[in-house]
């Protein structure tokens, strides 16, 4: 059975809605995602506010965000004609992954790249549901990198609420998952929000080593860690050198205080234990491939994550490092031979 689309929205020919919806959701489950939902096609939920975080130059040098502004209002700029926004969420890992050292790594970081994995798991639930449904419509795939206010909209589709620290929050898996969507031009009867759960509970802004959070929900990417050590290219400030700690690549510091993670069944990383900050140091270009070039370090690139290690070797005082912080100190990327030279005055090497 066929139903035509409302008039308001155009006539549209395409499957029953019920049947649509309950047909993805039926695909995408078997697809391994724990989270759907769908949102109706809008300009991006708090968009006005995200246009304002740009102009305060709160994105750093995420230029990206910057670039993409106008492609992130509509997801019709993504797929003309879209009309729903189906909003998936994937757990990752609950474990900390900590090297020997004592050096850490985000939790989503260390398995294979979920850009590919949940793109790949995303569209075999859509092609399953082409197979399934009947009539000529139209999807696309999204994951993270596509620009798509993503949390807005399965904050809007009540796969969970958006927490203090600018999270999405599930009620079964806290703020420890991927999101990925399909837009799709099929007109599918949207899910309602779910209540903000997080009351008056401030435990993720006091839980942010560097003071990020200039008010809830609002982030300012200069003080965070996340930023620093993943998303900037060059030398890091010396003030955030010595934030960075034992952090080499992410910070989970808003999501460890945060009530919604606590007590969530351990979901393991079947990954090797990350280097330390000394094999990171000595990683030439083929190690770096074979040990994270199809990992979301990658994003961090050999010479950032090296950069991240020596600034977190000098936070310590790791003289482990000191054969490698010294080899680093003389090459000609910048962001890492400053570093290189910052770890080595700190722990009391000779600096070139």
């Amino acid at each position: 059975m066929r139903l035509a689309a409302d008039a308001s929205i155009g006539a549209v020919s395409g499957p029953d809605r019920l049947l649509a919806v309950r047909v993805l959701r039926e695909e995408c489950l078997r697809a391994g995602f724990a989270g759907f939902g769908v949102a109706p096609v809008t300009d991006a939920p708090g968009f006005e506010r995200f246009q304002d975080w740009i102009a305060a130059g709160h994105h750093g040098g995420m230029r990206y965000l910057e670039e993409t502004a106008d492609a992130r209002r509509s997801p019709r700029a993504l797929l003309p004609g879209a009309r729903s926004v189906i909003c998936l969420a994937s757990p990752h890992p609950t474990q900390r992954p900590v090297a020997v050292d004592g050096s850490v790594f985000g939790r989503y970081s260390t398995g294979s790249d979920y850009h590919g994995t949940l793109r790949d798991r995303a569209m075999r639930a859509a092609e399953q549901s082409r197979a399934r449904l009947p009539g000529d419509w139209s999807y696309r795939v999204c994951v993270d990198s596509t620009p798509l206010s993503e949390r807005a909209f399965a904050a809007a589709a009540g796969v969970g609420w958006i927490g203090k620290n600018g999270c999405l929050i599930t009620e079964g898996h806290g703020s420890y998952v991927l999101l990925a969507e399909i837009l799709t031009d099929l007109d599918l009867p949207p899910d309602e929000p779910v209540a903000d759960r997080c009351g008056s509970c401030t435990r993720c802004l006091k839980a942010c080593p560097t003071d990020a959070f200039l008010e809830p929900g609002l982030l300012d990417a200069r003080r965070c860690l996340a930023y620093w050590t993943i998303e900037h290219r060059g030398p890091i400030p010396d003030p955030w050198k010595d934030a960075v700690g034992d952090r080499v690549f992410g910070c989970d510091a808003c999501q460890e205080a945060c009530p919604w993670n606590a007590g969530l069944p351990a979901v393991a990383d079947r990954a090797q234990p990350p280097p330390t900050r000394a094999e990171i140091l000595a990683m030439g270009r083929g190690g770096w491939q074979r040990r994270f070039g199809t990992t979301a370090v990658n994003r961090a690139a050999r010479r950032g994550l090296q950069r991240n290690a020596a600034a977190s070797a000098g936070s310590r005082a790791d003289r482990e490092c000191l054969p490698a912080l010294v080899r680093a100190a003389g090459v000609e990327e910048p962001g890492l031979s400053d570093a290189a030279n910052w770890a080595l005055r700190r722990i009391g090497g000779a600096p070139l």
